[in-house]
């Protein structure tokens, strides 16, 4: 129950009690008038004496006669009919006296009533106002302490001391936990912060004897940070906004199943980072540097990555699909099992790239350079690879039906054991060989081959 609401149930008790005690007050106020009334009755009907007989009978002394007797108990009849007639009297009277007492009652009560409700409503918007004037009070007070807080911990990660830095960073975040509407002015802080700390040329690491590499390990209170951010209540980011994180140099960061959704990474240094399980749906990544990063089971749904370099990063089971990967270089990168059905992927170099049993339904592989790379097991039904360099790549088991854009395509020594090549369009490839179409599955009726070529024997025919 809230402040406003005690205190208004608080005065409507105190009006109920008043009211009770004005209805006590009222009943004996009736009672001894009705007490009066009927004393008046009965002593006025024995005054009058209504319906008593005037005088006995002359020979009442004498009952020995039968005349004197009826005499007798014609006097006792109208002396029974009198009281008979006095109690009905009576009865009428209380009947009528009850009747008046019931309505003076009720409009009395009602009355009294009335006058407590109103008075009580009275109490109760006075008691709401007051409790509204002290919530207004108590906000403007905890305002006051938020923005104190606020300001101490903006001191606190200014400070040279790195262990001070820290806990004005927790500081922060457990006032964005508190504070919706300072949720994302902390977060902004707290980005600034890392593309402040990583832009300095003094180095991340601690420095270490000369001849030995400086470790991965980002420094401490930058790596609280990206925690921070990485772990904030989304519902409470506002729509349209994105972290801003670009050029920041947190090569090596913890970003385990961090939420960077629509996150700003542009120019980003992200060498050997721990991107798994992490959410980068819709992040701007051109031209950042992702060598080496773990990026298993990331979340990278219609990610900008035009000119970012994945070379030897591990991208196993990620979600890329759609994402725009333009020029990327991706040399030795791992995608096994990724999903990259629609994704944008011209002019990437794929050189070495591992993609077995990657998802690549419907991706654009034009002018990529995709020589030496394994793409066992692939899905590329129906994908786009004009122009694409698939020299010594190892299509095995690769599901190339329907796939039609072969124009251009550099299948010099490629590997074409066991692919499905059902209604795929092989007129304009480059550099097919015999052999490799004999070691393919395909339809004689809807496989396309260059003229130069002819259908293997054991290819099926369309019903």
């Amino acid at each position: 129950m809230t402040d406003t609401a005690k205190v208004e149930h608080k005065v409507m008790g105190l009006n109920d009690k008043k009211t009770g005690e004005q209805s006590n007050g009222l009943k004996v106020e009736v009672s001894i008038f009705i007490l009066l009334i009927i004393g008046a009755i009965v002593i006025i009907g024995f005054w009058l004496g209504v319906g008593w007989p005037d005088e006995l009978p002359d020979n009442f002394s004498n009952l020995l006669t039968v005349e004197a007797v009826k005499e007798y108990l014609d006097y006792r009849e109208r002396i029974r009919a009198a009281r008979l007639q006095f109690l009905t009297t009576i009865a009428a009277s209380l009947g009528a006296i009850g009747v008046v007492f019931n309505l003076y009652y009720t409009g009395k009560r009602e009355e009294a009533f009335n006058k407590s409700a109103i008075a009580a409503n009275k109490s109760a918007k006075a008691a709401l106002e007051n409790a509204k004037a002290a919530l207004k009070n108590a906000e403007a007070a905890q305002d006051k302490q938020i923005t104190e807080r606020f300001t101490k911990a903006i001191e606190l990660i200014s400070s040279k001391e790195i262990t001070t830095r820290i806990g004005g960073i927790y500081a922060l975040e457990r006032i964005a936990n508190n504070s919706k509407d300072d949720h994302w002015a902390i977060m902004e802080v707290l980005t600034a912060f890392v593309r402040e700390q990583t832009s300095l040329k003094a180095p991340l690491e601690e420095k270490k004897p000369e001849g030995k590499e400086p470790p991965l390990k980002l420094r401490v209170d930058i790596q609280a940070a990206l925690t921070v951010i990485g772990r904030r209540d989304l519902k409470k980011d506002p729509d349209g906004q994105r972290l801003d994180l670009r050029n920041s140099n947190i090569r090596g960061a913890n970003l385990i199943a961090f939420k960077l959704q629509r996150a700003l990474l542009d120019g980003a240094n992200l060498q050997e980072a721990n991107l798994t399980d992490a959410h980068l749906e819709e992040a701007k990544l051109r031209k950042a540097n992702l060598q080496k990063a773990e990026l298993f089971k990331a979340k990278m749904h219609r990610a900008n990555l035009i000119d970012a370099h994945l070379e030897e990063a591990t991208l196993d089971l990620a979600d890329l699909q759609e994402a725009d990967l333009w020029n990327a270089q991706l040399q030795g990168t791992l995608f096994r099992s990724a999903n990259l059905a629609r994704a944008k992927l011209p002019g990437a170099n794929l050189q070495g790239a591992r993609l077995k049993e990657a998802n690549l339904q419907e991706a654009s592989f034009c002018d990529a350079n995709l020589q030496r790379s394994n793409l066992t097991g692939a899905d590329l039904r129906r994908a786009r690879l004009d122009r694409a360099n698939l020299q010594g790549a190892d299509l095995s088991e690769a599901n190339m039906e329907e796939t039609t854009d072969f124009i251009g395509v550099n299948l010099e020594g490629a590997n074409l054991y066991n692919a499905k090549l059902q209604g795929a369009d092989l007129n304009g490839a480059k550099n097919l060989k015999q052999e490799q179409i004999e070691k393919a599955f395909g339809n004689k009726n809807t496989t396309r081959l260059p003229e130069n070529l002819k259908v293997p024997e054991h290819w099926t025919e369309s019903e």
